[in-house]
């Protein structure tokens, strides 16, 4: 791989020492503009990505959309010489491209060199210079015979793109030259040089044409107004009801599959009752909204310029943004009372169904405890605490894992025991094998220059004002004062500093006097509560016993949970009975206290949960340390980063199961969007179908298209993958170069490059769908509900966009 390819990566590093510092900021924002596998993480590379995106397909769209004018009002393809030119030099981009699959393939074993370049490599530059000369002459053609001033300026811009984009690439390459040599890597040719600015051109050339379009667009928007969209959208429901009675027939279908849901839902443990009811509630009602949306919305605008009821509407000074707006504004209106009322009905049907059942098995848990079953109803009460914990919107704090073998030598992962099917790591029991979770500000264990923050919210776990609180409080002042006084004493301070920090020191010394004042207080009252509820209890006063226990846990702030989910690998059965036990030890690394030391037994397919007394977390910093250990031999025990976590929060369940169908509510206005967008120039049939498209592709083949895009699909492509599926060819074997091999790369070669663009069109449905947190018992965070909103409005905003320009160039009315 040359030093260019590698240029964007580098240039974050070392900024290319080739060029001058003052062009360095420059030349670093001109090609992270540029390049679109260049990016900086968090929101504002990722809004840059969108609009490289955005402002490539806006390029190829005016292209096209201007060659296209140009054949239909034939001031091209006109049988000149040009014309023939460019025919046969498509023909030799095929040739070119048998050409080189024949050489890859070993077909053809001498690899023929004009120079220093291979033969085909030449062919289709050639070609695809001769094909861009036809392109720019019909171009320049059309747009100054058919085209506007501002058309004019679009095109101007292009070129002037063109050649900062190649001026670039240039001197980058010039760049590469002076750096220094990295192994495997050669210098850049200036062939690679215009190879790399034009990939830049092409970015920078959208974003010409990118300015155009949002030219155009926001005179139409300042030009919108509410009551038309607002006319044309219930217009549009009025057309829903009336037509088709949708929503009637979903509700209808909704209730009915309701009513029989748990004649058939068994779940496998008794724990697992409340997953399985939310995640099927969940997946009902994407299934009814996707199916009505996939129905109605192509067949809405194709329907009315068929039956000619769109002239009474095109007529009027009504904007066609204005219509695909208002189409969009009725469907989502619809979706979004149907989601009112799903989400209604489900969690009432939650709670009469898993609420019950819960209620139930607890009373069930009372009547054994009466009659002295106590075994039993220990076990009824865990089944209730786990289904509680499903049916809830827990907040989990995550560490970083990372392992320690039986030699006690870091490793980042565990064993692997050769379960395919699972994700965890496994250390090995009764010995010094260990799983340790870290808390705090600390380094990525796999990648050395992030930092990841994972302290722990102490302010939230301590009850304000209670005797952790207070004590948090000293721990903090007395290493601040620490501080002070180690600072004071490196005699490095100037005298004004030295003088406010005196002022300052003397400040924490009288708070800390207060704050221990207050922790002494209170510690004592609760230890008095304390001793009195032992004394009424052996005077045999049960109740006001309990009401002192009350008043001295009030004083305190509550346990701190940890939440595990393991699994055991049995290496061999053990005793019939005997549990796999695990330890836990934790320790907060800023306190002189002794580490919390607990055993526990492992319950596989459950959430084993641990509370640490809250003096742990005093003084800790939001830093913390958990050790795990299997105690029994023989014994593997299994784990993921995710597998545990403190519980910051258990908030209600109501709330967050709306957010889930939140999800599918977005995944509804993109494929409305989707639906409006192929209705506009597709018959009904192709737009519905189309639309289908989209959402399979964007629910289920969306880890395809990205494993496409990056070139990293076993087997080849869809071509070379029919003939291994056709002979029973392994995906990892060499096929012999016969004439159908090569034929299969050849048209692999042609779509796999337009396959992999896709992955940039389709939307990821499936980052939408936020079911199975809820279906979990996690909370789904707001700022996962607004990156998603962001990346739904990043798709629907540009298909309402297309299919505005679309509709515009249509004769609607002819």
């Amino acid at each position: 791989m040359s030093v260019l390819l590698s240029l964007p990566v580098l240039w974050s590093q070392v900024l290319l020492p080739g060029v001058p510092e003052r062009w360095r900021a420059v030349m670093l924002w001109l090609l992270l503009l540029g390049e679109p596998g260049f990016t900086q993480p968090g929101l504002i590379g990722g809004l840059i990505t969108w609009i490289k995106i955005i402002s490539l397909f806006c390029l190829l769209g005016w292209v096209v959309s201007w060659v296209s004018i140009a054949l239909k009002e034939r001031t091209a393809a006109r049988g000149n010489w040009l014309d023939i030119v460019a025919l046969v030099a498509l023909l030799g981009c095929l040739a070119a491209m048998v050409f080189h699959v024949m050489q890859s393939t070993g077909r053809i074993t001498q690899v023929y060199k004009v120079g220093p370049i291979p033969a085909a490599t030449l062919l289709a530059l050639i070609c695809g210079v001769l094909i861009f000369l036809w392109v720019e002459a019909t171009l320049w053609r059309t747009i100054s015979k058919l085209g506007r001033a501002g058309d004019l300026a679009v095109l101007a811009g292009v070129h002037v793109a063109l050649l900062v984009g190649l001026g670039v690439g240039l001197i980058l390459q010039q760049a590469s030259l002076k750096m220094p040599a990295m192994e495997g890597q050669t210098a850049a040719t200036w062939q690679e040089g215009i190879t790399y600015g034009a990939r830049l051109s092409a970015t920078y050339m959208g974003y010409v044409v990118l300015l155009r379009v949002i030219a155009i667009v926001f005179r139409e928007v300042i030009a919108v107004r509410f009551r038309r969209i607002y006319s044309i959208a219930l217009l549009t429901v009025t057309e829903s009801n009336r037509r088709m009675w949708a929503p009637y027939v979903v509700v209808t279908v909704f209730l009915v599959v309701l009513a029989f849901t748990h004649w058939f839902l068994t779940p496998p443990r008794p724990a697992e009752m409340g997953r399985l009811f939310v995640g099927t509630l969940s997946l009902l009602c994407s299934l009814l909204l996707t199916v009505m949306v996939t129905l109605l919305t192509p067949l809405s605008l194709p329907t009315d310029i068929q039956q000619q009821t769109i002239y009474t509407v095109v007529s009027k000074p009504v904007r066609r943004i204005e219509l695909i707006w208002g189409r969009m504004l009725g469907f989502m209106t619809i979706v979004t009372v149907l989601v009112l009322i799903f989400g209604g009905i489900s969690l009432l049907y939650l709670k009469r169904t898993v609420g019950g059942t819960i209620a139930a098995t607890e009373a069930r848990a009372v009547k054994e405890a009466k009659r002295k079953n106590f075994a039993q109803a220990n076990h009824l009460k865990e089944e209730a605490a786990q289904l509680r914990v499903r049916m809830s919107a827990r907040e989990p704090v995550l560490g970083s894992l990372t392992f320690l073998d039986s030699k006690g030598t870091h490793h980042l992962q565990g064993i692997d025991v050769g379960q395919e099917q699972t994700r965890r790591s496994h250390i090995e029991g009764a010995t010094p094998a260990s799983a340790i979770w870290q808390y705090g500000v600390l380094r990525d264990p796999y990648d050395a220059q992030l930092v990841l923050d994972r302290r722990i919210p102490v302010d939230r776990l301590l009850t304000p004002d209670s005797i952790e609180a207070w004590l948090d409080r000293a721990e903090l002042l007395k290493t601040q004062i620490a501080g002070a006084e180690q600072s004071q004493a490196s005699g490095q301070l100037t005298p004004a500093e030295a003088q406010r920090q005196t002022a300052a020191l003397a400040r924490d010394r009288d708070e800390l006097k207060n704050v221990e004042s207050a922790y002494a207080k209170m510690k004592s009252e609760a230890d008095d509560f304390q001793n009195r509820a032992r004394t009424a209890e052996k005077g045999g006063q049960a109740t006001e016993a309990e009401a002192f226990r009350k008043q001295a846990a009030a004083l305190h702030s509550p346990p701190v949970p940890i939440e595990m989910t393991f699994n055991v690998y049995r290496t061999t059965k053990g005793r019939i009975g005997d549990p796999v036990l695990a330890e836990m030890v934790v320790t907060n690394p800023h306190s002189s206290q002794k580490p919390i030391v607990k055993i526990f037994p492992i319950r596989e397919y459950y959430t084993n949960v641990e509370y640490l007394p809250a003096e742990i977390l005093a003084g800790s910093r939001g830093d913390l340390r958990v050790e795990i250990r299997c105690l029994s031999p023989t014994q593997y025990l299994g784990m993921a980063e995710n597998d545990l976590f403190i519980r910051a929060t258990a908030g209600q369940f109501g709330p967050n199961y709306m957010k889930g169908l939140f999800g599918i509510w977005l995944q509804a206005m993109v494929l409305t969007a989707i639906g409006v967008f192929a209705g506009t120039f597709l018959s009904w049939p192709v737009a519905l179908l189309t639309t289908i498209a989209f959402f399979v592709a964007g629910q289920v083949a969306f880890a395809f298209l990205v494993d496409l895009s990056r070139q990293s699909l076993l087997g080849g492509g869809p071509f070379e993958s029919l003939i291994r599926l056709l002979t029973h060819d392994n995906q990892m074997s060499e096929l012999a170069p016969t004439l159908a091999v090569v034929t299969a790369k050849t048209f692999d070669s042609i779509v796999m490059p337009v396959m992999s663009r896709l992955v940039y069109i389709v939307p990821n449905f499936s980052a939408l769908d936020v079911s199975n947190t809820v279906a979990d018992g996690f909370e789904v965070r707001w700022s996962l509900l607004a990156a998603n909103l962001l990346l739904a409005l990043a798709y629907a905003l540009p298909f309402s966009i297309a299919g505005y320009f679309i509709l515009k160039n249509r004769e609607v009315a002819a």
